[in-house]
């Protein structure tokens, strides 16, 4: 009857201990709804920016924290820039199949949220992003390149879109 008594205490130490934790941030976004502007591309991938503003777009309108609005009443107006693509030999082994045709897709932004108050304030302002995409060249690299934008438009979308809600 004690042993009883003295596990019934312990496990309600452990569980009122553990009764305020809260999943997530608790920190409020001076933000609640986010404009994006055109993305721009000063890269050689060409006809990137449909995608990723259609991509960012999707990310922002999926997530519970943020609403995706227009430029006249958001709190915020994010601007992304695509500002290199860099192409890397990823296979280098001898014993690697893929040796020659197994490329590794780099792509550096940068990001800036403006205040949507219109007084050129920023959030963050020239915030460094880069992301990279296993691509392989079994029908060219420019075909490769090509299908490869969907999906690193969404990952870059995915990332962007936590970075907006993270703040530590």
């Amino acid at each position: 009857m004690r042993t009883v008594s003295l596990i019934g205490a312990i496990a309600s130490l452990f569980l009122g201990a553990c009764a305020s934790y809260q999943m997530g941030t608790s920190v409020e976004l001076p933000y609640r709804s986010v404009s994006v502007a055109p993305p721009s591309n000063h890269s050689t991938l060409p006809q990137l920016e449909g995608p990723l503003n259609a991509a960012l777009r999707q990310a922002l309108q999926s997530s519970s924290e943020l609403k995706l609005s227009t430029s006249d009443s958001a709190d915020a107006i994010l601007e992304v820039s695509v500002l290199e693509i860099r192409r890397d030999i990823a296979a280098v082994s001898a014993s690697d199949v893929g040796r020659g045709r197994k490329f590794e897709l780099s792509v550096d932004l940068e990001l800036s949220l403006k205040k949507g108050d219109g007084s050129g304030q920023y959030f963050f302002k020239s915030r460094p992003l880069t992301l990279t995409q296993d691509i392989y060249t079994d029908s060219g690299l420019i075909d490769a390149e090509h299908q490869a934008v969907p999906e690193i438009s969404r990952q870059i979308a995915a990332r962007i879109s936590e970075s907006l809600v993270d703040l530590w």
